[in-house]
């Protein structure tokens, strides 16, 4: 098959295939390249395909993968960049003999960086940690701020991440303990000063923040801001990323999100 992670499917292809009106949206290929070469049918039968639009305006706070529903991603063409947005729930399974009747559509390359942007954010639907309820309840007007600052600096700021303790729910007067680290990218020179004003900021105006909700204590430790080139992988594992649509234990009363 001519097809690879990440190649595009034309809109009249989408639409022949049954996938979309033939004004819809383009096709996004995310099944893995060794998927897509396996030619055994009865183990790999179909391709994974998500749909995709053209983003005139992108959003920074839909880039790097922050946003485990939607993503903006650019692949590059010789007239420039073209920006898609792709929604996580708008994925579709199409046969491999249906697929390899059509080609990707030409000139347009997603970069190697932008390919494990896409296997970041496909990831991250499956492997998001959800927080305790009580938790989300004390830092409510801290993760309003974080979300305000947050677009705010969003071509900036790659992602927060969070190391809290303990990992359960907790009494109101039983209080936790976080750490918060903000990491920003090394393409822009103002990044720096950017992520260190948002820690800044968030430091100054925490405990208040936390009273404001009256529903315990929250002790925080450290808030610092880190280039994506010093937050290290076991800094990741220790963490677990913030993201703008994240979602308390609430409907996980046990904890069973939490391991």
């Amino acid at each position: 098959m001519p097809w690879s992670q990440g190649n595009l499917l034309a809109m009249e292809d989408m639409a022949a295939l049954g996938l979309a009106k033939a004004d819809a949206c383009w096709g996004v290929v995310i099944t893995h390249d060794c998927d897509l070469a396996n030619d055994n049918l009865a183990l790999e039968p179909s391709v994974e395909v998500v749909l995709a639009q053209l983003v005139d305006s992108p959003d920074g706070n839909c880039r790097h993968a922050k946003n485990a529903r939607k993503l903006h991603l650019d692949w590059e063409g010789a007239d420039g960049l073209l920006c898609l947005e792709l929604l996580a729930t708008h994925k579709h399974h199409v046969a491999k003999g249906d697929l390899a009747q059509y080609e990707p559509v030409p000139g347009f390359m997603l970069p190697p960086a932008g390919k494990r942007t896409l296997q970041s954010w496909l990831a991250a639907r499956y492997r998001r940690q959800a927080l305790p309820d009580s938790l989300v309840e004390r830092l409510r007007h801290v993760f309003n701020r974080i979300e305000k600052q947050g677009k705010q600096q969003a071509a900036t700021v790659i992602g927060y991440w969070l190391s809290f303790a303990p990992a359960s729910e907790l009494e109101a007067d039983d209080p936790y303990d976080l750490n918060i680290s903000i990491v920003y990218t090394i393409d822009v020179p103002e990044a720096e000063a950017a992520a260190s004003a948002i820690a800044e900021d968030i430091s100054s105006r925490f405990n208040d923040l936390v009273v404001k909700t009256a529903a315990g204590g929250v002790v925080l430790g450290t808030c610092d801001a880190y280039s994506e080139e010093e937050f290290t992988l076991y800094d990741i594992r220790q963490h677990v990323e913030f993201r703008l649509d994240y979602l308390s234990n609430r409907i996980f009363p046990d904890g069973v999100e939490l391991g």
